[in-house]
């Protein structure tokens, strides 16, 4: 395959290197074959998001449609309520998209959560570790979701639903269960 006319082969790496960063702006480290989290908006630790916000993952690959049930937005902290809404793919399932069934509370904190089971559309591991914690991500532990650990075990503390986000596709093969972003809504209470 030839370049683009204009365009040679080095500035090409130099291109897809640069498309490829992710929320940190490094570079790509892992195979191109590896389907990566390549960026999350809102990103964890933002601030002054409007609460018209929707949110949107990038994943370089296709990804496996029905991965978007291990997705969930929670107010407060990982174990507070869900937030209603709907989650949509792109044509080419490469960006979720979660729309909030209504605006989100003002001068309010809210937490991503991606499972750490998520599935490509080719049934391969995503590999949230590259780009997740540049997009100021943390990986999800059962701990901080009140569980026990191992097996979809679920301990005191549990919030509203939590149990259903300890389970098989939650989980990931690591025995961590993804990772969260957390963000903090604009205005007052």
């Amino acid at each position: 395959m030839s370049a683009p006319i204009g365009l040679g082969k080095t500035a090409l790496s130099i291109l897809a290197t640069v498309v490829m960063a992710g929320c940190s702006g490094a570079g790509v480290s892992a195979p191109p074959a590896s389907t990566l989290l390549l960026n999350v908006a809102p990103a964890g630790g933002s601030s002054g998001v409007s609460v018209d916000t929707t949110i949107t993952i990038t994943f370089n690959h296709p990804m496996n449609p029905a991965m978007s049930r291990y997705a969930s937005v929670h107010e407060g902290d990982i174990s507070g309520p869900v937030v209603d809404g709907s989650w949509s793919w792109s044509v080419d399932t490469t960006i979720l998209t979660f729309t909030p069934a209504s605006a989100l509370k003002a001068a309010t904190t809210y937490v991503i959560h991606l499972g750490g089971g998520m599935m490509d559309a080719e049934g391969d591991p995503v590999d949230m570790s590259q780009y997740g914690p540049g997009c100021g991500g943390q990986t999800a532990t059962a701990g901080m979701m009140g569980g026990g650990g191992g097996s979809g075990g679920m301990g005191p503390g549990m919030g509203s639903g939590m149990g259903s986000e300890m389970g098989q596709g939650w989980e990931g093969s690591d025995g961590t269960y993804g990772m969260i972003f957390t963000f903090m809504t604009s205005g007052q209470v």
